[in-house]
């Protein structure tokens, strides 16, 4: 049973102690970047945005390599930002790629320079050309990127837009680690449009010792200026409890900013699988 909590559960969750949100992204590195890494956020979007792009033109233009591929690399690469980067001959580039590692490194002060309109052909060409290298294609002096970006429609993608929010989430996928059959537990929907939401949902069924409450309250802060990024970001604090009302768990979460913010073909899964008190949690962002 799913019920919108009112004022009496803000009583259960001051219980568990949740820590304060400050206005600041967390910084410890998720999947494909950093949750406070707003330039790999961006080199992400830049990516996702291209692949959407390239699906307009025949697959004879895309000199041998697939769609499918790109996004794969998309998906599996980590892409981490330094203020300055240095190649091992000492001169500044814009990226270094290390295929071998999954690992694409950008120059925040050259993507600053990138971020201006009339950088956007080179900004879709650059971003191709570092997982062109990661996915084994050779693409000195961008010999495959260049033309194949020179064919798009591209219009002028603005990477700092105001983002509301920054790391959109709109649908929380419960269920029980163990599970007998006849207990069962929904998952739970989020308005993006929302600054905050509390929900609580319950297992239904023949439950006994697998029945769980799950708490969750949605907050929204805004990106401070150091982060380089422009919008609000959700934060979820999520508790978990037995019938009696025991704590089992808890967390507080903060989705990976510019996870799902390029355009979507489907459903964007925004976390792994998380666990706490029973019970396997993934944040979606769904159509």
């Amino acid at each position: 049973m799913k019920k919108r909590i009112t004022s009496q559960f803000m009583t259960v969750l001051l219980l568990f102690s949740f820590a304060t949100a400050e206005a600041g992204p967390m910084r410890e590195g998720w999947d494909h970047g950093n949750a406070g890494d707003s330039y790999a956020a961006e080199f992400i979007m830049t990516a996702k945005d291209l692949v959407q792009h390239l699906k307009t033109l025949p697959s004879t233009e895309l000199k041998g390599f697939k769609i499918e591929t790109l996004i794969g690399a998309i998906e599996t690469t980590t892409v981490r930002s330094e203020d300055v980067l240095y190649y091992e001959d000492g001169r500044e580039v814009e990226g270094i790629n290390k295929p071998e590692q999954k690992l694409i490194l950008i120059n925040r002060r050259m993507w600053r320079e990138n971020r201006v309109e009339t950088e956007t052909l080179h900004r879709y060409t650059f971003v191709l050309h570092e997982y062109l290298w990661i996915m084994g294609i050779d693409d000195t002096q961008y010999k495959v990127s260049a033309p194949i970006v020179a064919l798009l429609p591209v219009k002028n993608y603005d990477p700092s837009k105001w983002w509301n929010p920054l790391n959109p989430v709109n649908y929380l996928m419960l269920n029980l680690v163990y599970n007998s059959g006849a207990c069962t537990l929904a998952g739970t929907s989020f308005n993006l449009a929302k600054t905050e939401e509390m929900v609580m949902v319950e297992t239904k069924g023949d439950c006994g010792d697998d029945y769980r409450k799950v708490i969750i309250a949605k907050s929204s802060l805004t990106a401070p200026p150091s982060s380089g990024s422009r919008g609000t970001f959700h934060r979820f604090q999520i508790a978990v409890t037995d019938q009696a009302g025991n704590n089992l768990g808890q967390l507080t979460y903060e989705p990976e900013w510019g996870r799902c913010l390029g355009p979507q073909t489907g459903a964007c899964a925004s976390s792994g699988k998380l666990l706490v008190g029973g019970v396997e949690i993934i944040f979606w962002l769904r159509p």
